[in-house]
């Protein structure tokens, strides 16, 4: 018997409905164990189930019928079929992108993006026109290493040809060469509390400051923690010695005994000897060079908030891509007349 989970369909996101049932049934028929002349649920049913209109259920049986995917046979309903031609492996161009979309989904759950999230940022990605030049952004960081590392975990946001330039905020306080980069860029990324201090140094309309969250793999970390641990919790900064004690309770509530100093403290060596497990904020990486092995010791990381990438990163690349297209097509309006005068 066919059955099709409805709550997969989200009507929250900016992907029509037939689209998304289209997909869903279409992979089901293509790669599913379903067996041929199984009987799909009538329009009604379906439609009724999801909660939309026949008529989108109906369309969307046309199409897959239309794709020999399922057989209509009247006044019976919508059948699955087993055609030769596609059923062989690797005949159905869908087995050519089979893999690439295991591989994209395992990616995006790695990276706490959902996948109806994703299936949003490729939908949106859809839509805007193809062949012309990505994006120039530049993420302002604080640390290389993060900044790499961060920079990855917004890829999936990204088209393929848009083009990420790392710069750390101490370098552009220093360069005129590397402000101007960042004003002639169609977009500067930063933290959002960070947002302010490059807009002091990037006159510019094209800075966005992206919310960042402790990682998971730090909230883990700090939730395995015993009870009776003494934790060091190290900064680099020393104006951010304040938000270390409540930056790990947050995670480890269970812990009391929480020490803080900075990286370069006087008590640095002092403090690391009274304590049994050591968390540095990035950039204080060195520290773990003076911890004595088998003591815990980890950075707290952390990454891009899949909310702000889904909702205010991606329908601000949308936004900007459409404003450059825009742009590239009335700098050169010819190509266009030529292109509609060649397809009629």
């Amino acid at each position: 018997m066919f059955t099709l989970d409805a709550s997969s369909i989200d009507k929250s996101l900016p992907v029509p409905v037939g689209t998304q049932l289209h997909g869903l049934l279409a992979y089901m028929l293509s790669f599913g164990d379903i067996p041929d002349g199984t009987k799909l649920p009538s329009v009604r049913a379906l439609a009724a189930d999801i909660g939309i209109a026949p008529m989108t259920v109906a369309q969307v049986y046309k199409q897959l019928r239309d794709e020999g995917l399922v057989e209509m046979r009247h006044g019976l309903g919508a059948f699955a079929i087993q055609d030769p031609k596609i059923r062989i492996p690797g005949s159905n161009p869908l087995d050519a992108l089979r893999a690439d979309i295991g591989a994209l989904i395992e990616k995006a759950d790695n990276l706490g993006i959902s996948t109806l999230s994703l299936i949003s940022m490729i939908n949106a990605q859809s839509q805007l026109p193809r062949g012309g030049d990505g994006l120039s952004i530049v993420f302002v960081c604080i640390f290389e290493g993060p900044g790499r590392d961060y920079v990855e975990q917004i890829r999936p946001a990204l088209a393929p040809d848009d083009k990420v330039r790392l710069i750390t905020l101490e370098s552009l306080t220093g360069s005129d060469t590397l402000r101007e980069t960042c004003r002639k860029a169609d977009l500067v990324l930063t933290f959002v509390n960070r947002e302010a201090e490059v807009r002091s140094h990037v006159d510019s309309d094209n800075i966005l400051g992206l919310r960042f969250i402790p990682s998971e793999q730090t909230r883990q970390n700090l939730a395995r923690l015993d009870p009776r641990t003494r934790v060091a919790a190290i900064t680099h900064f020393k104006e951010y010695i304040a938000i270390m004690r409540p930056s790990v309770r947050e995670f480890a509530p269970h812990v009391s005994d929480i020490k803080v100093t900075w990286s370069s403290a006087p008590d640095l060596e002092e403090t690391l000897a009274q304590c049994n497990a050591v968390i540095f904020a990035s950039g204080a990486d060195h520290v773990a060079e003076h911890v004595p092995d088998g003591i815990p010791c980890f950075e707290y990381r952390h990454a891009p908030d899949p909310g702000a990438v889904e909702n205010v990163l991606a329908p601000h690349l949308a936004d900007l891509r459409r404003q450059k297209s825009r742009r590239l097509q009335a700098s050169h309006p010819s190509q266009k007349v030529a292109g509609k005068s060649k397809g009629s």
